[in-house]
C-alpha cells in the first residue's frame, strides 16, 4: 500500500519544526535556502543533517563547496524565513550577516548558528540529505521560530 503526497503531506505537517536558513559560499557567490528538515545525529563527532532539494541552488552549492551553516531563525525573524523560501537573484542584497570560518554568511541575530563541513551525503527522492560535521557554534537567547501544518508559529513559554 502507498501514500499519496497530499496525504503524507497533511500528517507530516502536523510534526512542529523550528525554522533555519542554510548558507554556504561557493565560487565568490553566497547562497541560501529556508529548511526545516534538520536534525541532530551525534554529539560524538558532533554531527548533523540537513535536507535540501536536489535542484535548489544552495544545494548544488552546498555539494561544490563541501560547507555549510545552519542558522536558527528567532521567532521575529519570519520575514527572513519568507525572504529565503523566494526565489531572488540575490538573496543577500541588504541582509546582515557575518562571513563564518568556511566563508558561509552567517545571518546576523540567529538563536544559533552552527557552522559544518559536509562528511557525507546522499539522494533521497527529490532532495539530498547532508551529514555535517559541526565545526562551530554561536549561540543567543530568545523565542524560536516553528512550522506547523503550512505557518509560521512560535511557541508560548510556559
Amino acid at each position: 500500500m502507498t501514500v499519496s503526497s497530499t496525504d503524507y503531506r497533511s500528517a507530516i505537517s502536523r510534526f512542529l519544526t523550528g525554522v533555519s536558513v542554510v548558507t554556504t559560499r561557493h565560487d565568490e557567490q553566497c547562497h541560501g535556502i529556508t529548511a526545516s528538515a534538520l536534525a541532530s545525529v551525534s554529539l560524538e563527532p558532533p554531527t548533523l543533517l540537513v535536507c535540501l532539494n536536489r535542484h535548489s541552488a544552495t544545494c548544488q552549492a552546498v555539494t561544490a563547496a563541501g560547507f555549510f551553516a545552519v542558522n536558527i531563525l528567532a521567532a521575529e525573524q519570519e520575514p527572513l524565513a519568507k525572504h529565503f523560501a523566494a526565489k531572488l537573484a540575490d538573496k543577500f542584497a541588504g541582509i546582515a550577516t557575518t562571513p563564518g570560518i568556511s566563508g558561509a554568511p552567517l545571518l546576523d541575530f540567529c538563536l544559533a548558528q552552527l557552522e559544518c563541513r559536509v562528511s557525507s551525503h546522499t539522494d533521497s527522492g527529490t532532495h539530498r540529505i547532508f551529514f555535517g560535521e559541526v565545526l562551530s557554534t554561536r549561540v543567543r537567547d530568545g523565542q524560536p521560530l516553528g512550522y506547523f501544518r503550512g505557518g509560521f508559529s512560535t511557541l508560548l513559554r510556559l
